[in-house]
């Protein structure tokens, strides 16, 4: 499944190097300085999110027609103001150099900006403990979508991975570029060291605690499959008597559940719905559905005992404004919505 950039516009990072911009740029400068302002206009950094301006001092224009283009970055010009905007963070493009032509009365100067792009935000891993406990000698296959991992620029043609880190004794464990498979041999509480790496080459390592429990027998369980999401009914993918399927809305990506059982899309990209069968007993399972709307047939997910796998299910990052729009939202969300299992 080929992923593409988020592209998302903010605010703009300036600095300035060596104090030439405050000493002698149209944007600070009096007229009266201007003929012996230096060429060099310092250094930009266009945010990954964020628009980006350069503006010019008062009594200054811009010349339109002089100012030069980016790659990878849109420019837009305009006399008062010339706007950047990334067009999603490559690692390629390093430092460019963009002229920008003022004019005040008969003064004309052409000041060089290096303009760089800024790197995305760092990627994050928001669970550090399963609450899932894994019985001694099981298989068991933990959705990535568990994991809540939040990043910017996680694809898989650009880079992006996740790693298992050298896990403890008498754990087996691996990933796959949608599940993390586990088996332990004694009960207990393992750690299992993860990497993640974003396309831009920014790594995050977490300790990943699994709680190991010797169990009876399951009475419930749930199927980790991938296909056509939309065409997958979740209670076809559990069993057990007297169950409650429970959708996890703050795990899920890019998919939820409807009421009346069904999945639909809540978004593009890479999506997989985490799903819970719960027993009358407490006890519980975990299941998952993988989107693949290319699939004609359902199938399940395979485990890999891989140490490496590229990553795309994640999360976009939400900025400040997001989180506080959605935070009388959070409440609602920890309220767990069942659907009969039979």
């Amino acid at each position: 499944m080929t992923s593409t950039h988020r592209r998302r516009r903010g605010a703009l990072a300036l600095a300035v190097l060596s104090g030439a911009l405050l000493l002698g740029s149209p944007l600070v400068a009096s007229s009266a300085l201007a003929a012996s302002a230096p060429e060099s206009g310092g250094a930009v950094e266009v945010s990954y999110s964020d628009e980006s301006e350069i503006r010019p001092g008062e009594g200054w224009i811009i010349d339109c027609g002089g100012v030069g283009t980016l790659e990878g970055i849109t420019v837009t010009c305009a006399e008062d103001r010339v706007q950047l905007v990334s067009a999603g963070y490559d690692t390629d493009l390093g430092t460019q150099t963009l002229t920008v032509p003022q004019v005040s009365g008969a003064t004309r100067l052409s000041i060089d900006y290096r303009v760089r792009l800024e790197p995305p935000p760092v990627p994050e891993v928001g669970v550090d403990r399963l609450d899932l406990p894994i019985a001694v000698g099981e298989q068991a296959l933990v959705p990535l979508s568990a994991l809540a991992i939040t990043c910017a620029v996680c694809t898989d043609d650009g880079g992006a991975r996740i790693r298992v880190d050298d896990p403890p004794p008498g754990l087996s464990a691996g990933v796959s570029p949608t599940h993390l498979a586990l088996r332990a041999t004694t009960p207990g509480d393992v750690v299992v060291p993860l990497t993640v790496t974003d396309d831009a080459g920014q790594s995050v390592s977490i300790e990943l605690t699994v709680s190991i429990i010797a169990a009876p027998a399951p009475t419930v369980g749930g199927l980790h499959v991938v296909g056509d999401a939309t065409a997958i009914p979740v209670v076809e993918q559990t069993w057990g008597d007297d169950a409650v399927i429970v959708c996890s809305t703050p795990q899920s990506i890019g998919l939820r559940c409807t009421a009346d059982g069904d999945v639909e899309r809540s978004g593009t990209g890479p999506a997989q719905l985490l799903f819970r069968v719960v027993a009358d007993d407490g006890r519980f399972a975990w299941g998952s559905i993988t989107d693949d709307p290319d699939a004609d047939d359902v199938a399940l997910a395979a485990p890999s005992w891989e140490s490496e796998a590229p990553l795309s299910l994640v999360s976009a990052p939400v900025d400040e404004q997001q989180a506080d729009d959605a935070a009388p939202l959070a409440g609602l969300a920890q309220l767990l919505e069942g659907i009969p299992a039979s």
